[in-house]
């Protein structure tokens, strides 16, 4: 296509785009937050180096004539803090974001004060080059203030009254090369902790703090979107808008084997929770099974063993072989590889040293390998602590196959531990919210918990992400940018996505502008024939054999009808948005394009002979996903969509679907009226499960992760597919009922509704059902049933349709 050309469309489009999108961003601007009036500062080790890795301890003694009733504290710290008084931990933070829209947290401290002396001890830490991808840093600090008037000048940061000691015990460990011939990484290293220097007690208040140095303060704090005379901070602070994280007790692990010296009554003393002694010069390897995979803070307390070195590493799964990703049955661990990130733990002699880690560690399985000096070590106590967001689990599904409710339980482990201050890709390589994964991750959220506050957050955090290239980053937050261009499209699915589910027009407006944005990046790469032309950055799509980095055929020349219908994807929900909020032009604009791109991608992409919708103009390939998306967005007339889903299940010519992508292959069946096709299609879970798995993979073949957000969809299937619960229109207000037993004889669901829930429970012989639907007041429904509509109505309704079709 001429370069003249190709400025011409841009121009007549952003021409034809102003006016409106200026209306966009003059009424649907971000509403800002209560201005904290802040007067705290943030505060440091004196003159420390903001890009090493440090760990600090803050401490701030007063006293009190009286406890207050509350005692709000506002908290924030880069990366990460804990917060303790008096001794006791109260909790950790802040909420994951990038700088630019950075978190703090409330704690209301009151009931942990007592009348005379009290101490705040705070943890602060930045790890350098070893911080977690999924933190932004620019150095170690801290910042407090009390909201409270009388208590502030004392209370709050950069008033001199807090103290702070540099831990030099800290340092990081680094991964060996067999840990990273598993594949990508991006949580860092693990941590080194010398006991000798480490200042035991200090959180206590007695603690003799007074050979620390006072904090130094750096800056001011200050307001996310407000104005300042020198430009914004660094930092610039939101309140918290997601709850505190699940921190409860773990159940304690089995010990699966002690070779060396260690005998049987070593393991019967683990079963009953009493203390283990390794003795003198003695090296010992322990493995615990958690027997299901989890993710956590560890503790363990010593005494003694002085010199003795204790390494401490964390896995999902034993090797059978590293370098071929050869995992076997989860739960043997004879003849297997322990290959994890590790912690090392150098003991001083001393009594009761209690460790643990400073960021979660994900487990099924702890290696526990000890050397002990001249000195006999005993290993006093081991508990652990949750780190995942606090789900409800309010919804069921359960059927005449008990397979069901393994796949169900499963799931749900798998969507809960993928799930802590924002959602994440896997808890153990990455802990990267993706927006591919995180839209399938939410709809299970809003379909098994009917928590939206995760969703909300994931949709603004990808909204904030859009730099001047005009899309989304693929992940965030993020100190590493990447480019997803399709990811983007799913996040305009997504905000469509909350837009059915929630009445909340107030959120869905605030983000049409950055919609139009990612809109117009695409149109801007549309060729003279209305395909898409060459994709910059990375068009990953899904991991299918003949792909070059999971990217579909024509992303890097141009021409994917692929990457072309996904685009129409969006657009069809963004009108609908658009449409909405009455920003008429717009969508009519859109829809305009809409209509072209299907016209073109029919004349270019469907080849009449196979009748199905090739992935490229030269029709050398033909992919489920293709025709996924043409069937979606109607671009495939709707009376040929059965019998392309039917082709492409059957034809083995077609590349197929991997575990991520079956979402979308499931969203055809559905439309197709092939909802059955799930059912009969479990395979790639019910192998997971007998595998021994915990939680489901990452992909169908020799998989990195046992633990992978999007493989949980069957959690939305049973509900939104099999039981066929579906929002008919905006907000849920009005709902669809339509199962899809296959040749289930009985099912019953229930999930959440804005207005309560919503509960089937059904029975099938052949073509006929029989049985009870629950709706929520003040909601329309219907229920379908082989070309049959019944109308529902609030509170109980019984059903009874036989039918006669063969």
């Amino acid at each position: 296509m001429p370069e003249t050309q190709t400025y011409q469309n841009i121009t007549e489009g952003i021409m034809n785009l102003k006016f409106y999108t200026l209306i966009v961003l003059l009424t649907c601007s971000l509403q800002l937050q209560a201005m904290v009036d802040w007067q705290a500062q943030w505060i440091s080790f004196p003159n420390l180096n903001p890009d090493s890795y440090a760990v600090l301890h803050f401490r701030n003694s007063f006293e009190l004539s009286e406890i207050p009733a509350r005692l709000p504290l506002l908290i924030s710290a880069d990366i990460r803090y804990k917060l303790y008084i008096n001794g006791k931990y109260l909790g950790q933070g802040p909420a994951n974001n990038d700088q630019r829209h950075y978190v703090y947290d409330e704690h209301d401290i009151a009931t942990s004060l007592r009348k005379g002396k009290n101490t705040i001890a705070v943890t602060v830490f930045s790890l350098a080059e070893m911080t977690p991808l999924r933190y932004e840093t620019s150095g170690a600090k801290l910042i407090v203030q009390a909201s409270n008037d009388a208590l502030s000048k004392v209370l709050n940061t950069g008033s001199g009254n807090w103290r702070v000691k540099l831990n030099e015990a800290y340092s990081p460990t680094r991964r060996g090369r067999e840990f990273e011939v598993i594949s990508y990484f991006a949580m860092g290293g693990g941590e080194k902790i010398k006991a000798d220097q480490y200042p035991w007690g200090w959180k206590e208040q007695g603690f003799d703090d007074a050979g620390w140095p006072v904090a130094m303060a750096i800056a001011k704090g200050a307001n996310y979107g407000h104005k300042y005379e020198y430009g914004a901070a660094d930092l610039s602070l939101q309140a918290r808008s997601i709850p505190f994280m699940d921190e409860s007790f773990e159940q304690r692990p089995v010990m699966r084997n002690t070779p060396g010296p260690l005998t049987k009554g070593f393991v019967t003393a683990w079963q009953k929770n009493k203390p283990l002694t390794i003795p003198a010069n003695t090296e010992a390897t322990l493995l615990l099974d958690q027997t299901y995979l989890t993710k956590g803070h560890p503790y363990y307390t010593f005494s003694g063993g002085r010199n003795a070195v204790v390494k401490v590493g964390y896995a999902e799964t034993l090797f059978v072989d590293v370098e071929e990703h050869q995992q076997g049955h989860r739960d043997v661990v004879d003849g297997k590889e322990f290959i994890g990130l590790s912690d090392i733990y150098l003991l001083d002699g001393g009594k009761d040293r209690e460790f643990s880690t400073l960021i979660p560690r994900v487990w099924r399985y702890i290696q526990v390998k000890v050397k002990t000096a001249d000195e006999p070590l005993s290993w006093n106590s081991y508990q652990a602590t949750k780190f995942i967001y606090p789900f409800r689990e309010n919804a069921s599904f359960a059927s005449n196959l008990p397979v069901h409710k393994s796949i169900w339980n499963v799931g749900w482990r798998t969507a809960r531990l993928c799930a802590d201050e924002t959602y994440m890709d896997c808890p153990y390589y990455e802990q990267l919210q993706y927006v591919g994964d995180t839209r399938i991750q939410a709809l299970i959220s809003l379909y098994v918990s009917g928590d939206d506050r995760l969703m909300k957050n994931a949709i603004n955090q990808f909204a904030n992400s859009i730099t001047d290239e005009g899309i989304t980053q693929s992940r965030f937050p993020s100190s590493s940018l990447q480019y997803i261009p399709p990811y983007s499209l799913f996040w305009v699915n997504m905000v469509h996505d909350y837009h059915m589910h929630r009445k909340d027009d107030a959120f869905t407006a605030q983000y049409l502008h950055q919609i139009t944005s990612v809109l117009l990046w695409f149109e801007t790469r549309l060729r003279e024939d209305k395909l898409l032309g060459p994709m910059p950055w990375w068009s990953y799509v899904d991991v299918v054999d003949g792909w070059t980095k999971a990217s579909p055929p024509g992303s890097w020349e141009g021409g994917s009808l692929m990457l072309t219908l996904q685009y129409v994807y969006a657009l069809q929900d963004a009108i609908a948005l658009l449409e909405h909020h009455q920003k008429d032009a717009l969508a009519k604009y859109f829809s305009d394009l809409k209509n072209s791109i299907q016209q073109a991608v029919v004349a270019k992409g469907y080849n009449a002979d196979s009748r199905l919708f090739a992935d490229t103009p030269d029709q050398a390939s033909y992919s489920q996903h293709t025709n996924i998306m043409a069937i979606l967005t109607d671009t495939a007339p709707i009376n040929q969509q059965a019998a392309i889903f039917e082709k492409i299940t059957t034809d083995p010519s077609v590349a197929r679907t991997n575990i991520y992508f079956s979402f979308y292959l499931h969203r055809a069946a559905q439309k197709t009226g092939n909802g059955a096709y799930f059912l009969n299609n479990l395979d790639i879970w019910k192998k997971m499960l007998k595998q021994g798995l915990t939680t489901f993979s990452e992909t169908m073949q020799q998989t990195r992760s046992d633990c992978h957000a999007w493989s949980a969809s069957p959690n939305y299937e049973f509900l939104n597919l099999v039981c066929g619960i579906q929002p008919a229109s905006a907000h849920f207000e009005s709902i669809r009922i339509e199962p899809n037993p296959g040749s289930l004889r009985k099912l019953s669901g229930k999930m959440p509704h804005p207005k309560g829930s919503i509960g089937v429970d059904f029975s099938f012989d052949k073509n006929s059902v029989a049985g009870e639907i629950v709706i929520p007041e003040n909601t329309q429904a219907t229920f379908y049933w082989k070309g049959k509509e019944v109308p529902l109505v609030q509170g109980k309704n019984s059903i009874k349709i036989s039918n006669s079709l063969p």
